[in-house]
């Protein structure tokens, strides 16, 4: 909402205008301000209606405009600095926004006053208060912030306005105090019925504000009613909180009253509702771990709720199941899916990639055929033709990967040009080609639908295609253009966590430098600013600048292997002069730095020879997804067995050095060594145990989920091996065979000195030493 420069700025509920133009302030009145009401009655009413009359509202943006504008003192020189001018800027749009929220506090305090006062008056009636709440005790006068005050004039413009801000929010907690004093005393003294009639009134007038949308102060009124009121069924307060707190992005806090009705009110209408709301904010939140364990639970008791509702919850399970590589259980959840579901159909395609990813091809034909026969019934027909054509594609994938070429080539005509996902026709119809060897159609398909689908996620595969088919043919230097050219639009979204890390980075560093803005202003410090200033503008463009054109940049392992493809070609320029040295001088000092360079560039080699294999593994021809899913199964079940197999371990060590301990204290020498000798191998079968777990969770390999992703790494180690066969490196670098010569060489011309040797531990002389168990013996 404009607020400075011109432009007007109103306050909720049009009470208040702030019009800022010419230079100067203006204050004006929707309406007549109405004197405070009385009461002869209840002196609370009295006061405390004089508390949030609109007058006040007006005396409170009136001082807040009086802090940031008058009295300034600006000169001719300092209006041009731009430091004064922000400053003075910045300042009113707090002063602004602290006034807003101000006016949603009175809003708050207001119906909390109003349902108190109406309360009393309602137990007056009744005879039910004894006495209580005599008038002497609310005679309680309002306070107002003095803006005439000459000492303003002497403080900064920070120091004014943090006094003022300081004196309302002291002055609004001494009123919103007052008012819980009595609401919390009413309630407690209050019997179930009156208690019950004050929390109806409260509620109505919520929900009034949640129809209205307006969230903030719905939150406030629904946190009010959990902490008042004792009552044992609150579960749809629960629920409705959550549901605000979702409109305000408040995701954390949402989740928690979600998982509260879950875990408090198993009985509850909400609580089917409940497991449907926290998987989808789970599933916003990207918390996969978390989705599968909340299915687990739904799963335990009985899955609750609609089937017919309830297939988002094993759709957003059935995916994080499918994204750790557990085809066989994604599989299983899926079929839970109800067919009157919204979900159903999405959870067809899925299945079927499952199927194909345990390379069950017959059942991934089976799911997409049902699809490809479905009747149109009262579909639109667009929509239909939209999930014909979808199932085709996606049919015709599944018969490639299965080889049936010819199947694949009838689904792939059946698609006509108009459909929206006809890039991907060309797509297949480019691997068709390319199976049969026929790099020139490949190429003509591939390059037909870079020119006509130039924003399509399948340009990443067409590049890739088109590279490795010139690369095919000879022409390195083509194909390494395609390469970089897929490189540049994007590295797809596997290397998008590089990215997405970076940006939380430089978002944060940004947020810790704008937290120190207030002090910044309020240092009065030209130079501080400047500096500030900077900081903020360079990671304002850091932010900027990383983008998917960047992320080759940006991303550590991509750049690291470019840099070994560079180092490797240094290293061999380096390794010819070296050995031309020592041919023409006959000079055997630099024989070791010679072999250390063998070595250096053997490791190089060999790293970028095996990242190169992986990747032309990757193609579709080796494309398997179920070799990806196994090995993550073995992983978690490894995994598993190690946890069990430490615990057990842990165990066993306490016992024995409580055993040890009691030796220890009994003196018996013998008892001593012999559980000690065991509370030391128990030790490393530990270490052994531990490293195993280690290697377990290394092993856990991350599914690639899409073909852009594994044609952007295709692209990527391509490029980073130069096109290159890996009998060319052989031979390029054959001279690394002759290692084992310079060895020879190298053991003749330099002397060598045994290395000293320990005496294997096995061999621990227990008579002789007493405290340790073991003893060296070291020999030339």
């Amino acid at each position: 909402m404009p607020r400075i420069g011109g432009m007007p700025f109103s306050v909720k509920k049009d009470a208040i205008s702030v019009d800022f133009s010419g230079g100067f302030l203006q204050l004006s009145s929707a309406s007549s301000l109405p004197n405070a009401q009385t009461s002869n009655q209840l002196a609370i009413l009295r006061h405390m209606r004089k508390f949030r009359g609109l007058g006040h509202l007006v005396i409170i943006i009136a001082a807040a405009i009086t802090l940031c504008v008058t009295s300034t003192g600006l000169t001719e020189s300092d209006v041009v600095s731009e430091y004064k001018i922000l400053t003075q800027k910045y300042f009113l749009d707090r002063s602004i926004d602290f006034a807003q929220e101000l006016l949603q506090r009175e809003e708050y305090l207001g119906v909390l006053y109003n349902s108190t006062v109406a309360e009393i008056e309602a137990r007056r009636k009744e005879s039910s208060l004894s006495g209580l709440f005599a008038d002497p005790v609310w005679q309680v006068d309002p306070a107002y912030f003095d803006r005439n005050n000459p000492a303003l004039a002497d403080l900064s413009l920070a120091e004014r306005y943090q006094l003022w801000a300081d004196f309302e929010d002291r002055e609004f907690s001494r009123r919103q105090e007052l008012v819980q004093s009595v609401r919390s005393k009413l309630i407690e003294i209050g019997t179930n019925e009156q208690n019950q009639r004050m929390f109806r009134r409260e509620l109505e007038k919520t929900l009034r504000y949640y129809g209205e949308a307006d969230w903030e102060m719905a939150s406030l009124l629904f946190d009010r009613l959990l902490m008042d009121y004792p009552f044992q069924q609150m579960d749809d307060i629960l629920f409705y909180q959550s549901e605000v707190n979702i409109e305000l992005q408040y995701y954390d806090k949402a989740l928690t009253f979600l998982l509260n009705i879950l875990s408090d009110y198993p009985q509850s209408k909400y609580h089917a509702k409940s497991y449907e709301r926290a998987s989808q904010l789970l599933a916003e939140l990207g918390e996969k771990r978390d989705q599968i364990h909340l299915y687990q639970n739904f799963s335990f008791e009985g899955f609750p709720g609609d089937p017919e509702e309830m297939g988002g919850l094993h759709f957003r399970a059935g995916q994080a199941e499918a994204s750790w590589g557990h085809f066989t259980v994604a599989i299983e959840i899926l079929n839970r899916i109800d067919q009157k579901s919204p979900f159903y159909l999405p959870s067809r395609y899925l299945l079927a990639d499952c199927a194909a990813g345990l390379e069950d091809w017959p059942q991934a034909v089976d799911v997409l055929s049902e699809m490809v026969d479905m009747k149109q019934h009262g579909m639109p027909h667009e929509r239909w033709r939209m999930l014909m054509d979808e199932a085709k594609i996606r049919l015709a994938f599944i018969f490639y990967e299965w080889g049936e070429l010819d199947k694949a080539n009838d689904l792939f005509k059946q698609i006509s040009q108009n459909s929206p996902f006809y890039d991907r026709v060309l797509m297949g119809k480019s691997w068709l080609a390319f199976q049969l060897d026929n790099y020139e159609e490949a190429i003509a398909k591939s390059e037909e639908l870079l020119a006509a689908y130039p924003y399509s996620t399948e340009i990443y595969e067409a590049g890739s295609l088109v590279g490795y088919c010139y690369e095919q043919m000879g022409e390195k230097s083509t194909a390494m253009g395609y390469f970089f050219d897929v490189l540049e639009a994007g590295v797809g979204q596997s290397k998008l966590n590089t990215f997405l890390t970076e940006r939380v980075r430089i978002r944060g560093a940004l947020a810790q430098l704008q937290a120190l803005e207030n002090d910044v202003f309020a240092s009065d410090n030209a130079e501080v600013y400047s500096d500030y200033k900077r900081g903020r503008n360079l990671l304002e463009l850091s932010l900027q600048r990383i983008g998917l054109a960047e992320l080759l940049e940006a991303n550590a392992d991509m750049r690291r292997l470019v840099e070994e493809r560079i180092l490797l070609d240094k290293l061999v320029n380096q390794h010819q002069a070296i050995e031309q040295q020592i041919v023409d001088n006959q000079d055997a000092s630099q024989l070791a730095d010679f072999l250390s360079l063998e070595d250096r560039i053997f490791t190089l080699l060999e790293r970028l020879k095996s990242s190169g294999l992986e990747q032309v593994k990757s193609t579709p021809l080796y494309y398997q997804e179920a070799r990806v899913g196994y090995i993550n199964d073995l992983a978690d079940t490894l995994s598993a067995r190690v946890e069990v197999e430490i615990a057990g371990i842990v165990d066993a060590i306490q016992n024995k050095e409580q055993q040890y301990a009691a030796a220890v204290e009994s003196g018996d020498t013998g008892d001593r060594i012999q559980a000690g000798l065991k509370l030391q191998k128990l030790q490393g079968i530990l270490d052994r145990s531990y490293k195993s777990r280690t290697l377990a969770e290394m092993s856990h390999l991350p599914v690639l989920s899409t073909r852009v992703d594994r044609w952007s790494d295709f692209s990527f180690n391509r490029y980073a091996m130069g096109g290159m066969e890996f009998d060319d490196l052989e031979q390029k670098y054959e001279r690394l065979k002759q290692v084992e010569n310079y060895l020879i060489t190298l053991e003749e011309m330099i002397e060598h000195r045994e290395p000293e040797t320990v005496q294997d531990a096995d061999t621990i002389d227990t008579q002789e030493e007493e405290t340790s168990g073991d003893s060296e013996n070291q020999s030339e």
